[in-house]
C-alpha cells in the first residue's frame, strides 16, 4: 500500500491538514480555545480541515469553527459507522446506522468518492486499494452545514486509510496535526509516522503541544533516540510545535527527505 501523490496541476488542489484530536474537551479550558485558534488559522489560510467526523469535544469544536469561517466545503470527516448514530446532529441517534441497501445510496458513495477526488467504486483509488466508503441513510448523518461533510467507512482502519489518501493525495504543505488527545489520537498519529518512515507517504506530521500535553510523549522518543531504538533523524519526522501558526508552519516548510526505514538496524515499524 503505497499512498501514491499526484504531480499533475498542484496548485488545482487544495492544502489539507489532517487533525487527530479527542471528542472530549479535557479539564483546561486552553485544549478547546487551541483547536478553536487552530480552525481560525487554517480559514485564514484557505487551508482544507480533514478529521475524525466526531461532533463532541476538541473534534467538533474544530470542524465547527472551520465550517462556521469557511464553509461546509472545507470540512471532511471521517468516522465508522459504528460511531456515526451516536454523534450529535445525527437525526435518530438511538437507531443503529445501515449500510446502503438502495442504488439510490451506493450512487450517495460514488458521488463523494468524486467530491473527494477519489476514483468510482470499482476502479483503483488513490492509494492502489479503494478505501471501502459505506452508504448509510442520509437521515442519520451529521449535519453538513455544521461539521461538513462526514464519511462512513466500514472500519477504523478504513477511516485512517481514507484520512491519510486524502492527505497524501492533497496540495503542497498538505500534512498532519495531533492536538491534544487520547488512544485513538495517539494510535492515528503514530500510524502516520509509521507509514512516512516506511516511505509509503512524504507528508509532515506535528504534534501541537498544547500546555505541554505532549511532553511525556517527546520524553519517550528522546529516551528511545538514547537507547538506541530510533534514530537521531526521528526528532524531524515528528516536530513538536507549541502554537498553531508554528504547527502550520512547520507542515508548509516541505517534506522530510527519505524514508528512515532503510538497510540494516532500524526502528520497529
Amino acid at each position: 500500500m503505497t499512498f501514491h501523490q499526484e504531480t499533475s496541476s498542484p496548485s488545482l488542489t487544495p492544502t489539507k491538514i489532517c487533525v487527530f484530536a479527542s471528542t472530549v474537551a479535557g479539564h483546561s479550558p486552553i485544549h478547546l480555545a487551541s483547536a478553536r485558534s487552530l480552525a481560525g488559522l487554517l480559514h485564514a489560510r484557505g487551508i482544507h480541515l480533514v478529521y475524525g467526523g466526531g461532533t463532541t469535544g476538541l473534534m467538533g469544536a474544530l470542524a465547527k469553527e472551520r465550517v462556521r469561517l469557511g464553509g461546509k466545503e472545507t470540512v471532511v470527516g471521517v468516522i465508522p459507522t459504528a460511531l456515526l448514530g451516536t454523534e450529535r446532529g445525527a437525526s435518530n441517534p438511538s437507531q443503529p446506522v445501515r449500510k446502503g441497501e438502495t442504488e439510490a445510496e451506493n450512487s450517495w458513495v460514488d458521488k463523494v468518492r468524486l467530491k473527494l477526488g477519489l476514483k468510482n467504486k470499482d476502479q483503483k483509488a488513490a492509494a492502489g486499494k479503494s478505501p471501502k466508503i459505506t452508504a448509510v441513510a442520509s437521515a442519520s448523518l451529521v449535519s453538513e452545514d455544521i461539521y461538513g461533510l462526514t464519511i462512513p467507512t466500514d472500519s477504523l482502519s478504513a477511516r485512517k486509510e481514507l484520512m491519510i489518501s486524502l492527505v497524501a493525495n492533497a496540495g503542497a504543505g498538505s500534512g498532519f496535526l495531533a492536538l491534544s488527545g487520547g488512544f485513538g489520537s495517539l494510535d492515528e498519529i503514530m500510524e502516520v509516522v509509521t507509514f512516512r518512515q516506511m516511505g509509503l507517504h512524504q507528508k509532515n506530521m506535528v504534534l501541537y503541544n498544547v500546555d505541554g500535553y505532549w511532553d511525556g510523549l517527546v520524553a519517550w522518543m528522546e529516551n528511545a533516540i538514547e537507547k538506541g531504538f530510533l534514530r537521531e533523524q526521528a526528532r524531524e519526522m515528528l516536530l513538536v510545535r507549541g502554537n498553531a501558526e508554528d504547527c502550520v508552519d512547520a507542515l508548509q516548510v516541505g517534506s522530510v527527505s527519505e524514508p528512515l526505514a532503510t538497510g540494516k538496524n532500524q526502528e520497529d515499524h
